[in-house]
């Protein structure tokens, strides 16, 4: 076990050296399920011609296959987004931060009962693993899409790591500072309910050694709840989007949609929307995640529903009174029926 565990952290490491970058926007082996860059990865051939498949949601203690009634906190961690900063847009222009903290829960707000969020209703767990329909089946569990998914934001003032992006390539065989700040989040808010996905922000930071080009992932830790019982807590990272750091920045979608800045933030909050977005709908349909072995829905590569139409038909959809930049997720159902798999009925 001790020469297993070794192998599986220097493997991790090797992932954070610069020019380690996969072909594709996920990889076998991909332990947090990294979201990379438009210059790093778009879906191959293979991901776009394959169902995602259920793999069984039952490995390690504790598994949930799929969040079936999922809801969504907002983390913003460090003393900078108590404090205020502000980050200048293409132009010069300044928006602070405040600015982004309103973005983004304006934009979990409107996902629940969206069209946006639907797709993933067609998945559930309680079938037989190999199986890419729950249709019909008696046992299937459907993920569902209640209108309230957004629960609620913290700005924890904790200050945050120098290193916190290398850093935080850790794998969860030792909890990384961002698998601590998720069980720090879920003890603030009291809330170890495997539905619960704390999705972790951090401020502008210098670039850490070996800076992989990825724009997020998702993944779980394990604590234990206010009663001392196990509990599995699934979170995702967005590290800062608006710094033009190598593979990052501008490749993480940065005006993808909206050419021009409003003051609302459509344009240079663009990547917030879809990288926020893309974790939020891989943490729902693939949260599981022991040792590396991903027991939800993935396809034959282990890519994700979001992975397979990353970076396509990147497009605004309205939540609400205002409109975020967002891109497709993958659907069986539109595939089999002759769709290209990633519709945008939004």
């Amino acid at each position: 076990m001790r020469k297993l565990i070794l192998g599986i952290v220097l493997a991790v490491a090797a992932f954070a050296t610069v020019g380690a970058m996969p072909a594709s926007s996920d990889t076998a082996g991909n332990a947090k399920h990294f979201f990379w860059s438009q210059d790093q990865s778009t879906p191959t051939a293979d991901q776009l011609s394959t169902d995602i498949i259920y793999h069984g949601g039952n490995v390690g203690p504790g598994a949930v296959g799929v969040l079936t009634k999922p809801y969504v906190y907002l983390i913003f961690w460090g003393t900078e987004w108590k404090q205020g900063f502000t980050t200048p847009d293409t132009d010069g222009k300044l928006f602070s931060s405040n600015t982004l903290v309103s973005y983004l829960g304006a934009f979990m707000k409107g996902v629940g009962g969206s069209s946006f969020h639907a797709v993933q209703t067609q998945y559930c767990r309680g079938i037989a693993a190999g199986s890419v329909t729950c249709a019909g089946d008696p046992n299937a569990d459907y993920i569902t899409n209640p209108k309230s998914q957004y629960k609620s934001t913290w700005i924890d003032p904790t200050p945050v790591p120098d290193a916190i992006i290398g850093s935080g390539l850790a794998e969860n065989l030792v909890d990384d500072p961002i698998a601590t700040e998720a069980v720090r989040a879920a003890a603030h808010f009291g809330d170890y309910n495997p539905n619960a996905v704390f999705i972790i922000m951090t401020p502008p930071r210098p670039v850490a050694t070996g800076q992989p080009a990825y724009c997020g992932y998702h993944t779980q830790t394990t604590s234990l709840d206010g009663l001392g019982n196990p509990a599995r807590i699934q979170y995702a990272f967005i590290p800062w989007q608006n710094t033009d750091w190598p593979g990052i920045g501008q490749g993480c979608g940065l005006h993808a949609v909206n050419a021009k800045s409003n003051s609302f933030g459509n344009g240079i909050f663009d990547s917030w929307s879809i990288v926020v977005g893309h974790e939020y709908e891989e943490a729902v349909t693939d949260p599981d995640n022991f040792f590396a072995v991903q027991d939800g829905w993935n396809d034959a590569q282990t890519s994700e529903n979001s992975d397979k139409c990353a970076w396509t038909k990147l497009k605004n959809a309205k939540f609400g009174s205002h409109v975020f930049a967002v891109q497709p997720n993958w659907s069986n159902r539109d595939f089999d029926a002759g769709g290209d798999g990633c519709p945008t009925p939004y």
